[in-house]
């Protein structure tokens, strides 16, 4: 029982209703934002994420920039 109860010698049917029209609420929030996902898009391609997190391409592609410009200042530095 919630302290407010136990004090006032209240019964819970009050609390009840509440509790039930919150959990109504987060319920129809829930049903509109699922819809939503599913209109734009957002369950039709679930497992690509988990690629996408592995995916190296971008590193290497500025590991290989950056061993470009070294051996470039290197070349450079050679020549003078």
């Amino acid at each position: 029982m919630c302290p407010n109860c136990v004090l006032n010698q209240a019964g819970l049917q009050g609390g009840v209703y509440v509790a039930f029209g919150v959990c109504a609420l987060f319920f129809v929030a829930a049903i509109f934002a699922i819809h939503w996902a599913f209109k734009n898009g957002e369950f039709e391609d679930m497992e690509s994420s988990k690629f996408d997190m592995l995916d190296d391409d971008v590193d290497s592609l500025i590991i290989q920039q950056a061993r470009l410009r070294v051996e470039r200042a290197r070349a450079q530095v050679q020549n003078q």
